[in-house]
């Protein structure tokens, strides 16, 4: 369910909320940006909740903020609420509810690659089926009643049914000193000055933040190289089928071999997606940046995930993968206004896709060289 809060739905919506509420593109940009970073800066906090929360309740806090969330969109008739909904949808959506999937399959210590992967497989699924399914409806109904059924699949149909199949989450067993007494939490002060959170970072954040920035202006993106709504739509399923098989490979890899390989190549597809997108022909960039940008973004939930359990121990896991989501969303909120500001100033996108392709070829080499703890290979 935590698609309904994903860039790539609420980007399906774009052209129809910024044509009815009289929106630009630089403001629809910064409503979802500033909505995203607020959700963003409560996650620093609420991912430890992970760490404490049974199940059911965190089932029962992730999808009633999103089911808020399709609420309060079905219902806007202005920016003000607009942005509550933007705000619940990426909160509960982005935030919670995949951020409470991933620590629990984390804790999974022999199988953690596909054990994340599995998990992982749900949002794929949704990535496949949903864009030709809403783009199907809002050619039938208004873009306000598809967020309603939305709104009564969480709440009414989704949320009871998880409360019901829920089982307790995995002790998180305590590490010990040499005297055999537990060994204190890490504190987020302490984890703020580790080089090693930022070098991830500086890695596992480009995905999202190129994929939220691509995924919420496809409109403006689609006329500038003149892909219809249905070549999108279709696009979304290699997406999907990319990211699928990245996400197993990745898993798989990550178990039997050495994750600070796939780390340091992970981000290859996305380079190569992105130089496709803005220099070849139409067709060809399309499936190019949708294949390119789904390859990684498989193998970045697989790598992320199995990371911060790695280098911190699964104890830790929540409070960790807390401010790394806290942050991955505020650079999800940033990146389209950056992108939006950018398209109104018409910087070519061969300039754009230049620059971030350098970046993802150069970057993971040098941050890999802070990946030298002994729980690594």
């Amino acid at each position: 369910m935590s698609s309904v809060g994903q860039s790539f739905f609420i980007g399906l919506f774009g052209a129809s909320i910024q044509q009815e509420l009289f929106l630009s593109e630089s403001q629809w940009g910064a409503l979802y940006g500033v909505a995203t970073g607020i959700s963003g800066v409560l996650m620093f906090w609420l991912g430890a909740l992970a760490d404490r929360l049974t199940i059911r309740r965190a089932i029962t806090l992730a999808l009633g903020v999103l089911g808020l969330g399709t609420l309060f969109m079905a219902l806007a008739s202005g920016p003000l609420m607009l942005l509550l909904g933007l705000f619940c949808l990426r909160l509960g959506g982005q935030g919670l509810t995949g951020h409470m999937a991933i620590v629990t399959a984390a804790r999974y210590a022999r199988h953690r690659g596909r054990s994340i992967a599995t998990a992982t497989f749900g949002f794929i699924l949704g990535e496949a089926l949903l864009p030709l399914g809403v783009t199907a409806m809002l050619g039938l109904t208004s873009w306000r009643w598809v967020w309603a059924i939305a709104a009564v699949l969480v709440l009414l149909v989704a949320l009871p049914a998880l409360r019901m199949t829920a089982r307790r989450l995995p002790r998180v067993p305590a590490h010990l000193d040499a005297q055999g007494a537990p060994v204190a939490r890490l504190r987020r002060r302490h984890l703020l000055r580790r080089p090693t959170f930022y070098a991830v970072l500086s890695v596992v954040l480009v995905s999202p933040f190129v994929v939220t920035a691509i995924f919420l202006h496809m409109g403006a993106l689609s006329t500038l190289r003149n892909w219809s709504a249905l070549q999108v739509a279709q696009g979304f399923i290699g997406f999907a089928l990319a990211q699928a098989a990245t996400t197993w490979l990745a898993g798989r890899w990550v178990d039997q071999r050495s994750i600070v390989m796939v780390f340091r190549l992970y981000l290859l597809p996305l380079a190569g997606g992105l130089l496709l997108a803005a220099l070849a022909p139409s067709q060809m960039a399309l499936w190019g940046l949708f294949v390119g940008l789904g390859a990684t973004a498989g193998a970045n939930s697989v790598v992320s995930g199995s990371l911060w359990a790695e280098v911190f121990g699964v104890e830790n896991l929540g409070m960790v993968r807390g401010v790394h989501t806290g942050l991955m969303v505020i650079a999800t909120a940033v990146s389209p206004i950056a992108l939006g500001l950018a398209l109104e100033a018409t910087t070519p996108l061969s300039a754009l896709a230049g620059g971030i392709a350098l970046y993802a070829v150069l970057v993971p080499g040098l941050a890999a060289r802070w990946l030298t703890t002994p729980e690594l290979p």
